[in-house]
């Protein structure tokens, strides 16, 4: 390890040149990073206008030396890369906003380019074309940010090139030339597990994804007798597709954070009480602490078997996601937007699934769906409701045993759609003159359903083809996003007549059928504004004769002949048509 360990940043580019691993996680700095990292610097330079002595010190690497390429020794940054990558991306957009920097020359030489020695600075490889285009203006070309990371980079130019203004340029560069940093060089990655376990940098907080697998990495070395390089390496391999993954899977809708997804697996798959398996790297140490009896060769044989299931799960959440369009049953728990309870079961359902489709994980599915739908959404229970019994499914349920696999499974998350009297609950709020107000999501998934059913033939309709989920979760536009429409609106000339639901119960329409489940339909955000809150008769043409939704067409036949508009008998036909469709479909 070198000895000249407190350096400036100007001496450390100097004597090396820079490479981001690809195990490491890619650039993640968002706004608040980046204005922090701005103000650090507006800050040092009005103390240093008092206090020229103080020194300006912006964290700590760690880098592992590769080899030497002339007079420049190569290394990777194993820890403090984010701050590090951003000290680049400042200094590159500085030379490109304000051209009169001194010493111009030597610093594109020293950060950016070396004439001889070329890039001076890379990062991984997915992300490296752009950042040598976009933000080192190597390359005469520009090259069109393909991942989440290589947008965070382009981001970070452009809040720099908004947020400093053109006189602050020179002294901020000056500023972080003549910054302090420990720099920490080994010359083997077990070293560099004894150094730091982790390390936060005061950039962005150390994930518990990030901390668990320096913990992981720190016992493989002591509890190696040989060979620690090669199985640290194949440790950073894993994680390597692990970040990649989360990366994948941050471009999807309504995933899971990346240590949401450690604590479900944990919930899963590790033995716990209590909630330890939210305090996965405690529950992980744990299990180590238990294994010492064994030996060294038990601790590190659990931990590569960890890494590698772990591995799986994440790669499996990210093909659930992918597989959307086959996986209707999970892509319906994605609309109801209640997901955080069942992750653990849909982890473990889905790991233990080999028939061909996934078709024990669909009826795992179906089975979620029905209890979220009726629990949550219309019994409008509280919403951790039934968590602790689901963690303690996910924790028991093991499909190679008789006592507690498929049919154990399926036959509790039946029971649970029966508790805390849900049936009844749910029968009151459909019928509930407050309805929309009550469920506004299941309501919206309840008709997005029956749409697509009367779209595949019910109710003896044609078939056609059936709505995405897509049109709620992700549309093209805000315009095209499916919402919920009041057939009568609350300004409708028929809001104050006073009508009856039941005997004995008359009052002004909008109090007593405005909000009811019969009165709702299906439409776009853009079409719904356009009918803004004229008649029912004035709607007509648009909701029946002209519409591409079959639930709007169809409603002249819950008109009476008698009386050929839009009333509360209407409405009573409609909630009881769409009242039975829901006991046929979730009982």
């Amino acid at each position: 390890m070198s000895d000249e360990i407190l350096t400036t940043i100007d001496e450390l580019f100097a004597k090396y040149q820079f490479s981001i691993p690809n195990y490491q996680r890619s650039y993640a700095w968002e706004e608040t990073q980046l204005e922090l990292f701005v103000e650090d610097l507006r800050h040092q330079i009005k103390t240093q206008a008092v206090d020229v002595k103080k020194p300006y010190f912006i964290g700590t690497l760690l880098l592992h030396n590769k080899y030497s390429q002339y007079s420049y020794q190569t290394v990777d940054i194993v820890d403090g890369q984010q701050r590090l990558t951003t000290t680049l991306i400042f200094i590159a957009t500085a030379l490109k906003e304000y051209a009169e920097i001194e010493d111009s020359d030597f610093i594109k030489s020293n950060y950016i380019c070396h004439p001889e020695f070329e890039q001076k600075f890379k990062t991984i490889t997915k992300d490296n074309n752009c950042f040598r285009s976009a933000i080192l203006g190597i390359d005469n070309f520009d090259e069109a940010p393909d991942s989440q990371s290589s947008q965070k980079l382009i981001f970070a130019r452009d809040y720099f090139c908004k947020h400093v203004k053109r006189h602050e340029w020179p002294a901020m560069i000056n500023q972080l030339r003549e910054a302090q940093v420990l720099a920490y060089v080994i010359d083997d990655l077990s070293t560099a597990t004894q150094i730091f376990e982790f390390q936060n940098d005061r950039g962005k907080k150390l994930t518990n994804l990030e901390a668990v697998k320096s913990f992981l990495m720190h016992n493989v070395h002591l509890n190696s007798k040989s060979a620690s390089e090669n199985k640290l390496e194949s440790i950073h391999s894993n994680f390597e597709s692990i970040f990649r993954d989360i990366e994948e899977l941050s471009t999807y809708p309504r995933t899971p954070e990346e240590d949401s997804i450690l604590s479900y697996y944990c919930a899963a798959f590790i033995p716990w009480t209590d909630n330890e398996y939210l305090q996965p790297k405690k529950l992980i140490k744990k299990q180590i602490n238990a294994l010492e009896h064994k030996g060294s060769e038990a601790i590190v044989s659990w931990i590569n078997s960890f890494i590698s299931n772990l591995k799986q799960t994440y790669k499996n959440v990210l093909n659930i996601y992918k597989s959307m369009d086959e996986l209707s049953e999970f892509t319906h728990l994605v609309i109801l937007n209640r997901l955080a309870p069942f992750w653990p079961l849909l982890i473990k359902t889905y790991h233990e699934d080999d028939s061909n489709g996934k078709v024990q994980f669909k009826n795992a599915c179906l089975l979620m769906e029905k209890f979220s739908l009726k629990a949550y959404g219309l019994a409008n229970l509280r919403s951790n409701a039934g968590n602790s019994h689901l963690l303690w499914i996910a924790k028991k349920f093991d499909s190679s045993d008789h006592d507690w696999g498929y049919e154990w499974l399926f036959k509790e998350l039946s029971n649970m759609s029966s508790w805390w009297d849900i049936p009844k609950r749910m029968k009151t709020n459909i019928q509930s003159p407050n309805f929309y107000n009550n469920s506004k999501q299941s309501a919206l998934y309840i008709l997005w359903r029956y749409e697509n059913y009367l779209r595949s033939g019910g109710n003896n309709q044609n078939q056609w083809s059936k709505l995405s989920w897509r049109d709620i979760v992700i549309p093209k536009n805000n315009a095209e996003k499916l919402s919920l429409e009041h057939i009568a609106a609350q300004n409708n000339e028929l809001s104050k007549h006073l009508v009856s639901w039941d005997v004995d119960d008359e009052a002004e329409f909008k109090d007593i059928a405005l909000h009811r489940l019969g009165n709702l339909v299906l439409d776009s955000i853009s079409s719904n504004s356009s009918k803004k809150d004229h008649a029912f008769n004035k709607k007509w043409q648009r909701l029946s004769e002209s519409s591409t939704y079959l639930s709007q067409g169809e409603l002249k036949k819950f008109i009476s002949p008698e009386t050929n508009t839009w009333d509360i008998a209407a409405i009573k036909n409609r909630q009881r048509s769409l009242t039975m469709f829901i006991e046929e479909h979730w009982g």
